[in-house]
């Protein structure tokens, strides 16, 4: 090795923190340029709160889902739409700010983890916390199973809740006697779950840690009911796991709607019976554990939905599932008192993924997305065995440097194996085509990635492409609303404007609720030259979606061209008030002011 390089390595083993950030960052820089993808559409771009700060009360009491889906009906999020508001004010619709932001929360959960592995580790096994948290804060930097938490600008709700409740473990967690730490750590719990429902279980992880590491979650002594100093410990630990409980779970009693889970309809296992989702979940537990471990097969939920059928719980798969995750499981507990921090992470990821396994109904069978606060257990686990087998190795084999070469170069090439898939995965996100081409080839007849392929081609030009996923997706679901709306775009760009009017009269027969079919009626009708109808149509649109500024964007440049100018103006002066950075808008406005007498 040359002087200059083995200065750098000696530099770079002094600082583990800039090791850490450095790769926590290079793992993303691919991201940076990608478009719009999955649900970014509605969360961000498309919705009306994000696109003015003075949107603030409405944005701290109203639903995720004010401008979603219905699985995320009765979600509330307020911290992670008012992040995307300042990145909105910042920047409108420049993806390059979103995904800067996603990055840099990353970097600083990864150092998050360095620093919490590190207080575990030392609290057990004093003198061996470097290496163990630095390889467990490197594992957790590039693993590829955060891919769609950090590179999908919508996963930022991940890596908020991951924030907050590990910051609030750090916090709360300390023998330092600092009156702050406390109320901040609580502070830290509740915008956490504030983020996304998931942190809540920050008290549960408390537990395990006062369990496993005691001096790590700021306990002089192990818990427990026999000497005085271990009562006392014990009574320490319940107080802190209740302030933690009353900061995490507050949030969901003061939510909108005040119902734990979304509602039954939006629910993925809505009317089954219970051995039905445990069965299921048995095997999404064991596919998770996979990924932990093995993430070279990855993909959307609709990937693991087309791989993961409902079963009973008596029931084969459910059964093999279960010979995966229990084992796994009581080896943790067995483990506790003999390897107290490999432990801790296996019974750490169980811990983390309880609000995501549908004991209180979700909207998602399973998603990559869900691992990211569990996969912090995963890391510690393997990062402090790596740690343990290179010392174990050292050793052994003193007098044979080739030996010990190899077993560091295996720990070098985990980590850059590890970050070489999530680059590459990165790239399937790059935007939509690429993504909903990536994902048909786990599911080709799920009618929604069939749907959203048809959109990414039609953007892209290829509306014979379109038609055929359309095609696809009708097939198998007939009664798709929104693939109705979608051929209707295809055919009249194609020059069938007949037939897309047909098809998006069909589509509002389906989803009378829904304003996307006569906003695109709109279009057709406009398309023909009958702006009269077209601007009666877009009136229906915008009583279904009045915050829509799109929709009054159209309508006002119709009325404009109708000469009804009072009327556009008023319709153009809501589009620019509804989102501040719709240049077209603004600028039909000026001509309207202009043309006015």
């Amino acid at each position: 090795m040359s002087p200059t390089l083995s200065r750098a390595v000696d530099w770079l083993r002094k600082r583990p923190a800039v090791l850490v950030a450095a790769a926590a960052a290079l793992c993303q820089m691919n991201t940076f340029a990608n478009q719009p993808v999955l649900d970014d559409g509605w969360v961000i771009f498309d919705n009306p709160l994000v696109k003015s700060l003075a949107n603030l009360p409405r944005i701290l009491l109203s639903d995720y889902a004010v401008a979603g889906a219905a699985t995320n009906a009765g979600l509330w999020r307020p911290v992670t739409t008012l992040s995307y508001a300042l990145n909105y004010a910042a920047g409108g619709t420049a993806v390059f700010g979103y995904h800067a932001v996603n990055a840099a929360l990353h970097v600083l959960v990864s150092l998050l983890v360095l620093c919490w592995a590190r207080n575990v580790v030392a609290s057990v096994d004093p003198g061996r916390e470097g290496a163990a948290s630095l390889l467990a804060a490197l594992l957790f930097a590039v693993h590829p199973v955060h891919v769609e938490a950090v590179a999908g600008m919508v996963g930022r709700a991940e890596l908020l809740a991951t924030l907050g409740a590990l910051l609030a473990l750090h916090l709360v967690g300390t023998r330092r006697r600092a009156r702050w730490r406390l109320p901040a750590g609580l502070a830290a719990a509740a915008l956490g779950t504030l983020s996304k429902e998931n942190a809540a279980v920050a008290p549960l992880l408390f537990a395990l840690v006062a369990v496993a590491a005691p001096a790590a979650a700021g306990l002089p002594n192990r818990p427990g009911l026999r000497a005085g100093e271990r009562r006392q410990a014990l009574l320490h630990g319940c107080a802190v796991a209740l302030a933690l409980a009353l900061a995490a779970g507050l949030p969901l009693l003061l939510r909108p709607g005040g119902h734990l889970g979304v509602p039954l309809q939006a629910s993925w296992f809505a009317g089954r019976p219970r051995g039905v989702v445990l069965g299921t979940m048995s095997r999404a537990l064991a596919e998770y554990l996979r990924l932990l471990v093995f993430p070279w097969e990855l993909g959307l939920d609709f990937f693991y939905a087309a791989r993961i059928p409902f079963v009973g719980a008596r029931s084969w798969p459910a059964i093999l599932g279960a010979a995966v995750w229990a084992p796994t499981l009581a080896a943790g507990l067995l483990s506790l008192r003999r390897a107290p921090v490999r432990a801790l992470g296996i019974l750490w990821v169980f811990a983390a993924l309880v609000p995501v396994l549908n004991l209180v109904p979700t909207g998602v069978l399973m998603a990559e997305r869900l691992l990211y606060l569990p996969s912090v257990g995963f890391c510690l686990w393997a990062g402090h065995g790596l740690e343990w087998a290179m010392r174990a190795i050292r050793e052994r084999f003193a007098a044979s440097r080739p030996i010990r070469t190899a077993a560091g170069a295996v720990a070098v090439l985990a980590v850059a194996g590890l970050a070489s898939r999530t680059l590459a995965r990165n790239a399937d996100w790059r935007d939509g085509e690429s993504l909903w081409r990536a994902e048909i080839a786990h599911a080709p007849l799920d009618p929604v990635v069939n749907n959203n392929l048809a959109v990414a081609l039609t953007q892209g030009g290829d509306l014979e492409g379109a038609r055929a996923r359309l095609f696809v997706a009708l097939r198998v679901a007939p009664s798709y609303s929104f693939a109705w709306v979608n051929l209707g775009i295809v055919q009249q760009r194609t020059g069938d404007r007949a037939g897309a009017l047909a098809s998006l009269a069909r589509a509002r027969a389906l989803a009378p609720a829904s304003p996307r079919a006569w906003f695109f009626t709109a279009l057709v009708l406009a398309d023909l030259g009958d702006l009269s109808q077209a601007v009666d149509a877009l009136a229906r649109a915008e009583a279904l979606a009045p915050e829509d500024a799109e929709t009054r964007f159209r309508r006002g440049d119709y009325l404009l061209r109708l000469g009804r100018v009072p009327e556009a103006r008023r319709e153009l002066e809501l589009a620019a008030q509804l989102d501040p950075w719709h240049r077209e808008a603004h600028a039909l406005l000026e001509s309207a002011r202009a043309n006015s007498p």
